[in-house]
């Protein structure tokens, strides 16, 4: 049997996004998949290393999931991957990093290996490289004038820029090809909208 870099559970109602993302990530992880977000919750167990996750489906949706994971005793990595531009609200999603659909193969493979490798790091560092990761998206996607208005943006920043030593020794505790994106929050658009 091939040795693989660890399991990935792919949730997404789209039958076509399920084998293709299968069919990205089998030659290098075991893929599991669900249709639905119960399906995904009552799939994950301490062998799931890392989660793809849709943000709209059916009964429970990919938000939905994410808080429950970030409730959970196991705690995969997540990656959620939605045609949904986010906005603001995605600070407040427990994920460690979002694509916008549709996301390039390629992307999708460097996503995957660096939640991989962010997921090595102690607890309290992943959830900050996390937050920064949203954070980053959030500053491409939303008007300056925006982001200094609200309230939820305001109060990450302040927490973010209040642990900026222990976010760089986080930062620097993954791999260099990961940290190779620090300045890129690509989620496929970089437009910002019009303030």
């Amino acid at each position: 049997m091939t040795e693989t870099a660890g399991t990935v559970l792919v949730a997404d109602d789209d039958s076509d996004m399920r084998s293709l993302y299968r069919c990205w990530l089998a030659p290098s992880y075991e893929v599991r998949v669900a249709p639905d977000g119960d399906e995904a919750l009552a799939a994950v167990d301490d062998t799931v290393d890392i989660v793809v996750l849709d943000r709209e489906m059916p009964g429970r949706d990919g938000v939905a999931v994410a808080h429950e994971l970030a409730r959970r005793d196991v705690d995969p990595a997540v990656l959620m991957i939605s045609a949904v531009t986010p906005d603001v609200d995605l600070l407040d999603i427990p994920v460690d990093d979002y694509l916008q659909k549709p996301a390039a193969h390629e992307t999708v493979r460097e996503r995957i290996d660096r939640a991989a490798a962010v997921a090595e790091c102690s607890d309290r560092e992943r959830r900050l490289i996390a937050l920064d990761r949203r954070r980053r998206i959030v500053e491409t996607l939303v008007a300056p004038s925006r982001l200094a208005e609200d309230p939820r943006y305001r109060r990450t920043a302040d927490l973010l820029d209040g642990d900026g030593p222990e976010l760089e020794r986080a930062r620097d505790a993954v791999p260099t090809a990961v940290n190779a994106e620090r300045s890129s929050a690509a989620v496929g658009t970089t437009s910002r909208e019009s303030p």
